[in-house]
C-alpha cells in the first residue's frame, strides 16, 4: 500500500462557493444526465437557471464583433475565485477578446441551460461538456482540439484524453481530474485493530470487517445514491479483473462485441457482493448520497471513506481542524497481493470548443492560456484542485492531492465514467448488489438489458 501522508491544515483564507454545488458531489453530474441526456437536440428544452452566477451578457447568436466574445460556461465552482482572477490577466494581454464567465450552481442547473444553447444552435466558445463530449463530437457540436491544443495535450495524463477521444480525435480537454482512494481515521483504525499497511487486498479488507464492528464503527463509508455514484467502485474492479484499464472504454462503446454480460463483469460483481457481504460499508449505501457518506467519515462514525479526490476541500471547508490534521489516505486494495491498484481517474471536469462559433479562434487563445504552466499549477493549487496534466502535477502543494496524483503517475489509474451511448443506464440493476440482492450472473444480464434498452 501507498506511504500514508498528513494533509495540510485548512488555508483561513480560503472562500466559500456560494454559488457551486458542494465538494462531496463532483459526481452528482451523472444524475443529471440520467435525466436528460436524451432531451439533448430537443428545441423544446427550454430552461432558465436563474441561480447561475454570471460575469457580462449571455453573448448571442455565436457572438463575433470586435472585441471577439468567448462565453465561458461550467458549474466548476472550485475556481469560483480563480476565474475572474485569470479572466482580467487575460483581457489585459489580449484586448481585442472578451470573456464572459458564467458559472452556474451546480449540474442540475446547468445541463437544462447547456441543452438548449445546443438545441438552438448557439453554443458558448468554450463550455462543460458534461457527459456527452463524444456525442457532441461526432454531432459537429464541439470541435476536435487534437491539432490546435496539441502541445497541451501532450501534457495531460492519458487517461483523461481517452475519455474524450474516439476514432483518433479529440474533443474537450481535462481541466481538473480525479480519482478515488481511500481515506482513513488512524484513530478509528488503532481502535478497531486494524493496520493501514496490512489491507494490501479486497481480501484483506473482507477479513478486517468485523473488526470494526468490534470496535462500534463502520468499516468504509461509500455512497450509492444516485446510483452512478456506485459506478465509481464498480468499474474499477471490471479493470482489476482484467487487469487491463482499456477493457471497459471498449466495453462502454460497445466496441469488440462486448456486453455487459462479460465474464470479466460478472467476475467484478462476484468480487463486490463479497465485500457487501462482509459488511465492510455502512448500512444503507444505496440511500446514502455524497455529502452523507463524508459526513459519517468526518463525524467520526467510519474509519474509512471512499470517495474522489476533492474531498480535501470538503474537509477543510466541514470538517474540524482537528480532524483535517489528523485523517490519511491510501490506495484501494487490489485484486490480489502484487496486483496493480486499479482507480478510478478520468477528468472529472473538462472544456470542449464550439466548432460553429465565429469566435473559435479566439476560444483556443483563451484555452491555451489557462493551460500555460504560469497559470493553470496556482488556479489548481489555489482551488485545491487536483490537475489534469503532468507538468502540474509535480508542483501541487497539498499533500493530500499530491499522493492521490502520485497513483496517476505510476500508472493506476484507470476509467470509470461511463460516455458510451446508454452506459449509464446499467447503474441502476448493478446497484442492487449493495443491497444484497441478486446474483452476478442475473445481475449482469439486467445490465445489459437496462443498456440496450437505453440507447433505443
Amino acid at each position: 500500500m501507498s506511504d500514508p501522508t498528513t494533509p495540510a491544515q485548512p488555508d483561513s483564507t480560503a472562500g466559500t462557493d456560494p454559488g457551486a454545488g458542494s465538494p462531496f458531489q463532483r459526481r452528482t453530474f451523472l444524475r443529471a444526465a440520467l435525466g436528460g441526456a436524451a432531451a439533448i437536440g430537443a428545441g423544446s428544452f427550454l430552461a432558465a437557471c436563474g441561480s447561475d452566477a454570471s460575469s457580462g451578457s449571455s453573448g448571442g447568436q455565436n457572438a463575433g464583433g470586435n472585441p471577439a466574445t468567448v462565453r465561458l460556461w461550467s458549474w466548476y465552482g472550485e475556481q469560483e475565485n480563480e476565474f475572474p482572477k485569470l479572466i482580467d490577466k487575460f483581457q489585459q494581454a489580449n484586448p481585442n477578446i472578451k470573456v464572459e464567465n458564467r458559472l452556474f450552481g451546480n449540474p442540475d442547473q446547468y445541463l437544462p441551460a447547456l441543452q438548449a444553447a445546443v438545441s438552438g444552435g448557439d453554443v458558448p466558445e468554450i463550455f462543460a461538456p458534461h457527459t456527452r463530449a463524444l456525442t457532441y463530437g461526432t454531432g459537429g457540436i464541439s470541435a476536435d482540439i487534437t491539432s490546435d491544443m496539441s502541445d497541451v495535450l501532450g501534457d495531460v495524463f492519458e487517461s483523461a484524453n481517452q475519455e474524450y477521444s474516439l476514432d483518433g480525435k479529440q474533443y474537450a480537454i481535462g481541466w481538473m481530474a480525479q480519482t478515488f482512494g481511500m481515506f482513513y481515521n488512524p484513530d478509528l483504525m488503532a481502535k478497531a485493530k486494524v493496520d493501514p499497511e496490512s489491507l494490501e487486498t479486497w481480501d484483506d479488507l473482507i477479513a478486517a470487517a468485523p473488526k470494526f464492528k468490534d470496535a462500534d464503527t463502520y468499516g468504509v463509508s461509500i455512497s450509492c445514491n444516485p446510483g452512478t455514484s456506485a459506478m465509481d467502485f464498480f468499474l474499477p474492479l471490471i479493470t482489476q479483473v482484467k487487469d487491463d484499464p482499456t477493457f471497459f472504454l471498449k466495453l462502454d462503446q460497445g466496441q469488440d462485441g462486448l456486453t455487459w454480460e462479460d465474464p470479466a463483469v460478472v467476475a467484478a460483481l462476484e468480487l463486490q457482493k463479497r465485500i457487501v457481504d462482509a459488511g465492510v460499508f455502512q448500512p444503507g449505501a444505496t440511500g446514502t448520497s455524497g455529502d452523507q457518506c463524508a459526513q459519517i467519515f468526518y463525524t467520526e462514525k467510519s474509519a474509512m471513506l471512499f470517495n474522489g479526490s476533492w474531498s480535501p476541500q470538503g474537509f477543510i471547508k466541514n470538517a474540524s481542524k482537528d480532524f483535517v490534521s489528523k485523517y490519511k489516505v491510501m490506495k484501494n486494495p487490489a485484486i490480489r497481493a502484487g496486483a496493480k491498484h486499479w482507480t478510478a481517474n478520468q477528468a472529472g471536469a473538462g472544456f470542449a470548443v464550439s466548432e460553429t462559433s465565429k469566435n473559435k479562434d479566439a476560444a483556443i487563445t483563451f484555452l491555451k492560456f489557462l493551460y500555460d504552466e504560469a497559470n493553470y499549477s496556482p488556479t489548481m493549487n489555489n482551488s485545491n484542485s487536483m490537475p489534469a496534466t503532468k507538468s502540474a502535477a509535480a508542483r501541487i502543494e497539498n499533500p493530500v492531492m499530491k499522493q492521490m496524483t502520485s497513483w496517476l503517475i505510476e500508472g493506476e489509474g484507470c476509467p470509470h465514467i461511463p460516455f458510451g451511448n446508454g452506459t449509464t443506464a446499467a447503474a441502476d440493476p448493478m446497484v442492487q448488489t449493495f443491497e444484497g440482492k441478486g446474483t452476478p450472473a442475473d445481475v449482469a444480464k439486467q445490465m445489459q438489458a437496462a443498456v440496450v434498452n437505453a440507447r433505443g
